[in-house]
């Protein structure tokens, strides 16, 4: 089996790649889906982050999201708190996904990783190809602070809390740029999925 993980800056265009590579039919693993799973109401994971963060970033039981985004991304030491709760979590979640699809015998299985590079991903082994969805750094404030309604200076915030793009794009296999249009996007991605077909 193929595994192809697919990464990229926030705001980059990554969803849009995911989404574009599953309505042609492919089987995709979305890191971001696992994350808001494994912090569910009656997770141990949920409790943990409330004792670490306190009671105050969960709402009627659910993980208020955007409160504790607020608080972790103006600081590197309680990031690294959270993804040391969620992270373990996550990737073993991923791990049993592609076991399944390994045992049902799927071909080619994407994983969509916002943070593939930051979480060592690239040491697990697992997988064969890696894509980087990248856009110029105005483009990607821009459509950050359009997106989620951000300040420019925390919109700035998130971008820096990740790896540099350019770092990332030098590390990957594949690279979409992302700094026109949806259709030029479009364009790319159809391109690379008619030449994983022919090879």
């Amino acid at each position: 089996m193929k595994v192809i993980a697919i990464t990229g800056g926030i705001a980059s265009g990554k969803s849009f790649v995911t989404n574009e590579i599953r309505e042609a039919g492919y089987k995709v693993i979305d890191a971001d889906l696992v994350a808001r799973q494994v912090v569910e109401p009656g997770t141990h994971t949920l409790e943990e982050i409330k004792a670490a963060f306190g009671n105050q970033i969960v709402k009627n039981g659910v993980l208020d999201r955007k409160a504790l985004g607020e608080k972790v991304f103006a600081n590197p030491a309680l990031l690294k708190q959270l993804t040391s709760i969620t992270g373990p979590e996550i990737e073993s979640s991923i791990q049993d996904s592609l076991s399944f699809f390994r045992m049902k015998g799927e071909e080619i299985v994407f994983c969509a990783i916002p943070l593939y590079y930051e979480q060592n991903y690239d040491q697990t082994g697992w997988f064969d190809e890696v894509i980087v969805v990248v856009s110029d750094e105005r483009v990607q404030l821009d459509r950050l602070m359009a997106r989620d309604g951000l300040e420019e200076w925390a919109a700035q915030t998130r971008i820096k809390s990740q790896m540099p793009a350019a770092e990332k794009q030098a590390k990957a296999d594949v690279v979409f740029e992302n700094n026109g249009t949806e259709e030029e996007l479009t364009k790319q991605v159809q391109a690379y999925l008619q030449n994983l077909k022919e090879n």
